[in-house]
Protein backbone atom coordinates (compact mmCIF):
# COMPACT_ATOMS: atom_id res chain seq x y z
CA UNK A 1 0.00 0.00 0.00
CA UNK A 2 1.42 3.36 -0.99
CA UNK A 3 1.79 6.29 1.39
CA UNK A 4 -1.07 8.09 -0.37
CA UNK A 5 -3.37 5.05 -0.17
CA UNK A 6 -2.57 4.58 3.51
CA UNK A 7 -3.35 8.24 4.24
CA UNK A 8 -6.69 7.97 2.36
CA UNK A 9 -7.53 4.79 4.27
CA UNK A 10 -6.81 6.44 7.66
CA UNK A 11 -8.85 9.53 6.70
CA UNK A 12 -11.79 7.36 5.59
CA UNK A 13 -11.63 5.21 8.73
CA UNK A 14 -11.57 8.33 10.92
CA UNK A 15 -14.59 9.83 9.16
CA UNK A 16 -16.52 6.55 9.41
CA UNK A 17 -15.69 6.19 13.12
CA UNK A 18 -16.72 9.79 13.87
CA UNK A 19 -19.94 9.41 11.90
CA UNK A 20 -20.86 6.14 13.59
CA UNK A 21 -20.27 7.63 17.04
CA UNK A 22 -22.46 10.61 16.13
CA UNK A 23 -25.27 8.48 14.74
CA UNK A 24 -25.31 6.08 17.70
CA UNK A 25 -25.60 8.91 20.21
CA UNK A 26 -22.32 8.01 21.89
CA UNK A 27 -21.42 10.27 24.76
CA UNK A 28 -18.82 10.15 27.46
CA UNK A 29 -20.54 10.21 30.82
CA UNK A 30 -19.06 12.29 33.57
CA UNK A 31 -17.85 10.07 36.37
CA UNK A 32 -19.14 10.31 39.90
CA UNK A 33 -17.92 9.53 43.41
CA UNK A 34 -20.36 7.96 45.86
CA UNK A 35 -20.12 7.65 49.64
CA UNK A 36 -22.25 6.14 52.40
CA UNK A 37 -21.96 7.34 55.99
CA UNK A 38 -23.67 5.25 58.66
CA UNK A 39 -23.66 6.03 62.38
CA UNK A 40 -21.10 3.90 64.20
CA UNK A 41 -19.75 2.14 61.08
CA UNK A 42 -16.37 3.08 59.59
CA UNK A 43 -15.50 2.47 55.97
CA UNK A 44 -12.19 2.88 54.19
CA UNK A 45 -12.68 6.03 52.12
CA UNK A 46 -9.50 8.10 52.01
CA UNK A 47 -11.31 11.10 50.50
CA UNK A 48 -10.67 14.36 52.40
CA UNK A 49 -14.38 15.26 52.64
CA UNK A 50 -15.62 11.71 53.27
CA UNK A 51 -12.80 10.08 55.26
CA UNK A 52 -13.71 6.73 56.84
CA UNK A 53 -17.04 6.58 55.03
CA UNK A 54 -17.94 3.67 52.76
CA UNK A 55 -16.97 3.97 49.09
CA UNK A 56 -20.03 3.00 47.03
CA UNK A 57 -19.63 1.43 43.58
CA UNK A 58 -23.32 1.43 42.60
CA UNK A 59 -26.77 1.79 44.15
CA UNK A 60 -30.45 1.30 43.44
CA UNK A 61 -33.71 2.28 45.06
CA UNK A 62 -37.33 2.50 44.05
CA UNK A 63 -40.88 3.26 45.00
CA UNK A 64 -43.90 1.68 43.34
CA UNK A 65 -47.46 2.97 43.40
CA UNK A 66 -50.41 0.62 43.14
CA UNK A 67 -52.60 3.26 41.49
CA UNK A 68 -55.28 2.48 38.95
CA UNK A 69 -56.67 4.70 36.23
CA UNK A 70 -60.03 3.22 35.38
CA UNK A 71 -62.45 5.13 33.20
CA UNK A 72 -65.39 6.22 35.29
CA UNK A 73 -65.43 5.59 39.01
CA UNK A 74 -63.13 3.34 40.97
CA UNK A 75 -59.71 4.71 39.99
CA UNK A 76 -57.26 6.21 42.40
CA UNK A 77 -54.00 5.99 44.21
CA UNK A 78 -53.09 2.97 46.24
CA UNK A 79 -50.41 2.82 48.84
CA UNK A 80 -46.82 3.40 47.86
CA UNK A 81 -44.38 0.54 48.29
CA UNK A 82 -41.01 2.01 49.26
CA UNK A 83 -38.28 -0.47 48.43
CA UNK A 84 -35.09 -1.06 50.39
CA UNK A 85 -32.11 0.92 49.13
CA UNK A 86 -29.21 -1.25 47.98
CA UNK A 87 -25.54 -0.33 47.75
CA UNK A 88 -22.73 -2.26 46.08
CA UNK A 89 -19.39 -1.75 47.79
CA UNK A 90 -16.04 -3.42 48.24
CA UNK A 91 -15.53 -5.78 51.14
CA UNK A 92 -13.76 -3.56 53.68
CA UNK A 93 -13.45 -2.94 57.41
CA UNK A 94 -17.17 -2.13 57.61
CA UNK A 95 -18.11 -5.62 56.37
CA UNK A 96 -17.87 -7.54 59.70
CA UNK A 97 -19.90 -4.81 61.47
CA UNK A 98 -22.54 -4.84 58.73
CA UNK A 99 -22.80 -8.64 58.98
CA UNK A 100 -23.09 -8.43 62.79
CA UNK A 101 -25.76 -5.71 62.59
CA UNK A 102 -27.72 -7.73 60.05
CA UNK A 103 -27.54 -10.94 62.08
CA UNK A 104 -28.41 -9.25 65.38
CA UNK A 105 -30.93 -6.72 64.05
CA UNK A 106 -28.93 -3.80 65.44
CA UNK A 107 -30.43 -0.48 64.29
CA UNK A 108 -28.51 2.32 62.61
CA UNK A 109 -29.93 5.70 63.66
CA UNK A 110 -28.84 7.66 60.56
CA UNK A 111 -27.30 7.00 57.17
CA UNK A 112 -26.39 9.56 54.50
CA UNK A 113 -25.64 8.66 50.88
CA UNK A 114 -23.86 11.31 48.77
CA UNK A 115 -23.16 11.41 45.03
CA UNK A 116 -20.85 14.03 43.59
CA UNK A 117 -19.15 14.80 40.32
CA UNK A 118 -15.62 13.51 40.26
CA UNK A 119 -12.78 15.82 39.40
CA UNK A 120 -11.91 19.39 40.27
CA UNK A 121 -15.25 20.90 41.36
CA UNK A 122 -16.68 17.87 43.19
CA UNK A 123 -20.24 19.20 43.40
CA UNK A 124 -22.40 17.06 45.69
CA UNK A 125 -25.58 16.99 43.63
CA UNK A 126 -27.50 14.12 45.25
CA UNK A 127 -27.96 13.42 48.94
CA UNK A 128 -30.26 10.82 50.47
CA UNK A 129 -30.71 10.89 54.25
CA UNK A 130 -32.18 7.83 55.94
CA UNK A 131 -33.39 7.54 59.53
CA UNK A 132 -34.02 4.54 61.79
CA UNK A 133 -32.32 2.04 59.49
CA UNK A 134 -31.87 -1.70 59.66
CA UNK A 135 -29.74 -3.79 57.33
CA UNK A 136 -32.26 -6.03 55.62
CA UNK A 137 -29.76 -7.96 53.50
CA UNK A 138 -26.06 -8.40 52.88
CA UNK A 139 -24.58 -10.63 50.19
CA UNK A 140 -20.87 -11.02 49.60
CA UNK A 141 -19.11 -12.65 46.68
CA UNK A 142 -16.67 -12.45 43.85
CA UNK A 143 -14.77 -14.46 41.29
CA UNK A 144 -11.16 -15.50 40.81
CA UNK A 145 -10.35 -12.78 38.29
CA UNK A 146 -11.39 -9.85 40.47
CA UNK A 147 -8.90 -7.67 42.28
CA UNK A 148 -11.33 -7.04 45.18
CA UNK A 149 -14.45 -8.75 46.45
CA UNK A 150 -17.75 -6.88 46.47
CA UNK A 151 -20.93 -7.06 48.48
CA UNK A 152 -24.47 -5.75 48.27
CA UNK A 153 -25.96 -4.13 51.36
CA UNK A 154 -29.68 -3.31 51.57
CA UNK A 155 -31.18 -0.93 54.11
CA UNK A 156 -34.75 -0.53 55.23
CA UNK A 157 -35.66 2.72 57.00
CA UNK A 158 -38.54 4.67 58.54
CA UNK A 159 -37.90 8.10 57.02
CA UNK A 160 -36.04 9.48 54.01
CA UNK A 161 -35.05 12.85 52.59
CA UNK A 162 -34.12 12.89 48.90
CA UNK A 163 -32.29 16.05 47.82
CA UNK A 164 -31.15 16.85 44.28
CA UNK A 165 -29.29 20.00 43.24
CA UNK A 166 -29.32 20.82 39.51
CA UNK A 167 -26.14 22.15 37.98
CA UNK A 168 -26.18 25.64 36.48
CA UNK A 169 -24.46 26.49 33.19
CA UNK A 170 -21.53 28.02 35.09
CA UNK A 171 -20.91 24.72 36.90
CA UNK A 172 -22.22 25.80 40.30
CA UNK A 173 -25.17 24.09 41.94
CA UNK A 174 -28.66 25.54 42.01
CA UNK A 175 -31.06 25.40 44.96
CA UNK A 176 -31.98 21.94 46.19
CA UNK A 177 -35.15 20.18 45.10
CA UNK A 178 -36.18 18.02 48.05
CA UNK A 179 -38.80 15.48 48.99
CA UNK A 180 -39.29 13.54 52.22
CA UNK A 181 -41.26 10.50 53.18
CA UNK A 182 -42.21 8.55 56.26
CA UNK A 183 -42.95 4.85 56.03
CA UNK A 184 -46.02 3.72 57.93
CA UNK A 185 -45.63 0.73 60.19
CA UNK A 186 -41.85 0.69 60.17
Amino acid sequence: MSQRQLRKFVESATIIAALSLTLTGYSVAASTDMFLKMDGIRGESADDKHRDEIDVLSWSWGITQAATSHIGSGGGAGSADVKDITFTKYVDRSSPILIKNTHSGIPIKNAVFVVRKAGKQQNEFLKIRLEDCFISSITTGGSGGQERLTENVSLTFSRYTFEYRPEKKDGTLDAAVTTTGTLAGH
